[in-house]
């Protein structure tokens, strides 16, 4: 270990190697050298088979400090969040003895779209959340973000200045009337605008399942408190990033499609709780 590191990034420097040594496809393949890197760096995209390793590592760590059994219950039932939510959750996070990345990185897998952390030039954001810029970041690039966002609090954690800034979706509920309105259902939506954008049948309906499988992969964390607006937005970022379905987003229909599929969701989730809360 090098000498004259803090003690939380000696902490998570060591779970990472662990990580190295756990997860058995790393053995003998690794040549880590962790200590040598900002955490930024450790926790960037670089598609390498080295830097795919080192983001296992860095994943290993952080849910080994900040297990998800502990974290989630920190946040989960929270719809919104205002500064004095925030606050609590990161005074409860200091606990796990983490960097002020490592735990915003670790807090924000329990979030819902629209949070964004930033940590000097480096910055974590929950699922669906659009990207700031490639780290470093530079002081604009993270002045344009939160000249945007809808709420901006600073916060002192683990000795490090945070900016946390927060961006609501988007007000769905005139969507909503208008999928309760329409008498068809999720699939058969779905269904026309594959016809629509992909032409014969055998395309629209494999598509149509690829769609079905991206809506079923985003929602498949139970834990997370989804509503309408976030399922939309998530899935609709997910979809762009799949060359053969990307094109269904154009279709006008699509939205109306995403919004009935996430009331069902939501619908079948809620009277799921309740269910569970009477036989309780």
């Amino acid at each position: 270990m090098r000498s004259g590191i803090s003690p939380l990034r000696e902490r998570f420097t060591i779970a990472h190697e662990l990580g190295h040594i756990e997860l058995a496809w790393h053995v003998g393949t690794v040549d880590c050298q962790v200590d040598s890197l900002a955490l930024g760096e450790e926790f960037s995209n670089t598609q390498s088979e080295g830097g795919r390793q080192e983001r296992e590592a860095n994943e290993f760590a952080s849910r080994l400090l900040a297990p998800d059994r502990w974290l989630s219950p920190l946040v989960s039932g929270r719809q919104a969040f205002d500064g004095a939510d925030m606050r609590d959750v990161l005074a409860e996070l200091a606990v796990a003895q983490m960097s002020a990345l490592a735990g915003v990185i670790a807090l924000s897998r329990h979030l819902l779209p629209g949070h964004a952390f930033f940590v000097g030039e480096g910055f974590a954001i929950s699922r669906g959340t659009a990207w700031p810029g490639r780290p470093p970041l530079s002081s604009g690039e993270v002045k344009s973000y939160i000249d945007s966002a809808d709420t901006v609090e600073e916060f002192t954690h683990q000795g490090r200045r945070i900016v946390w800034a927060h961006t609501k979706m988007g007000d769905d509920s005139s969507t909503i009337a208008t999928a309760t309105s329409d008498s068809r259902t999720a699939h058969q939506v779905l269904v026309a605008c594959c016809t629509r954008v992909f032409g014969s049948p055998e395309a629209a309906d494999k598509a149509a399942k690829s769609i079905n499988g991206v809506v079923g992969g985003v929602t498949n964390e139970v834990s997370l408190p989804w509503n309408v607006a976030a399922i939309v937005t998530v899935v609709r970022q997910r979809i762009q990033k799949h060359d053969h379905i990307s094109a269904v987003l154009r279709d006008d229909e699509f939205i109306l499609y995403l919004t009935k599929r996430a009331q069902s969701i939501v619908d079948r989730r809620a009277a799921a709780q309740e269910s569970g809360s009477s036989s309780g």
